[in-house]
């Protein structure tokens, strides 16, 4: 006995809405989770390993980062580094600013006479505090 097949098979293409749909939230999520993204805005820049030290006292504390050209960028905004000298100066000489903590974010690539003279310039200007950001890990095994 033989019955009558009532439904058809669809053999359609997916509906592009949907996978572009899906396409968008894959994206989203790498970018989202990435460690390419800064939030200082400088290009591509790889720290080098370190203990997970922090400051143990309530500092004002300012970022900047320089990357594998030695380019210094400075609240999202490439800088000289006499520009930047004259910013420090003026941050450290506020009345109502306590103690300034520069915190650098170097890449792992630029020289250590580099790094050198960028602090030369930042003590020179009022910085007493200067930190070197590190990725941790450095005794992890």
């Amino acid at each position: 006995m033989s019955f009558k097949r009532n439904y058809q098979f669809s053999n359609n293409l997916p509906n592009a809405v949907s996978l572009v749909g899906v396409m968008f939230l894959f994206i989203f999520y790498l970018l989202s989770s990435s460690n390419l993204l800064l939030t200082e805005g400088a290009s591509f820049v790889r720290l080098p390993k370190g203990a997970k030290s922090r400051p143990s006292w309530n500092a004002d504390s300012v970022v900047v980062v320089m990357d594998k050209h030695a380019n210094l960028y400075f609240y999202n905004q490439r800088i000289s580094i006499y520009a930047l000298g004259r910013e420090l100066k003026r941050l450290t000489s506020r009345k109502d600013s306590g103690e300034l903590l520069l915190v650098l974010k170097a890449d792992r690539g630029i020289r250590y006479e580099q790094i050198a003279s960028f602090s030369e310039m930042a003590e020179a200007n009022g910085v007493s505090r200067i930190w070197l950001a590190a990725e941790a890990g450095l005794f992890d095994d």
